[in-house]
């Protein structure tokens, strides 16, 4: 897959992602999601200070390109790094949640027990039945919460 197939997937595995910070325990790309859009509101203003600082003071002309370039690089790394996550195929140690998020939704009939049996298990897919799983189920993780019956 070519860069920007990769950096598609990444703003759509961005867009994809859950929010909460609960979750960004387990899985680091909500981590990078939230470092990225950060460096998109305060690289602006580093970069207005560069060319302030090779304005002001004397300094060479291509260290400051060399640094304004670096900066810019920052955010499209990181999403780079999310469409080659998203794309990737779950460990071992997920397939068992995937596939128990999965039963649960076939039991409610929210997703086809027949939909795509040719389908990857990549980290993209499991965020996607994530979200069914928080819509439908009213949390990610699918199981019932059962600190309510307890007294």
């Amino acid at each position: 897959m070519n860069l920007v197939k990769k950096f598609k997937a990444g703003q759509t595995y961005m867009d994809l992602c859950p929010k909460d910070k609960a979750l960004s325990y387990s899985f680091p790309e909500l981590k990078i999601i939230n470092h990225i859009k950060t460096a998109k509101k305060i690289l602006p203003p580093i970069i207005i200070g560069l060319i302030v600082w090779q304005y002001y003071l004397p300094a060479q002309l291509a260290v400051t390109i060399v640094t304004i370039l670096f900066a810019l690089s920052l955010p499209i790394q990181g999403i780079l790094w999310l469409g080659y996550r998203s794309q990737s195929p779950l460990p071992l140690y997920l397939v068992d949640g995937y596939n128990r998020i999965k039963s649960q939704l076939i039991e409610k009939k929210i997703i086809n027990p027949n939909r795509n049996p040719n389908e990857k298990l990549t980290f993209e897919a499991l965020m996607k039945l994530m979200n069914l799983s928080k819509i439908h189920l009213g949390n990610y993780s699918g199981q019932d919460d059962d600190t309510s019956n307890q007294p």
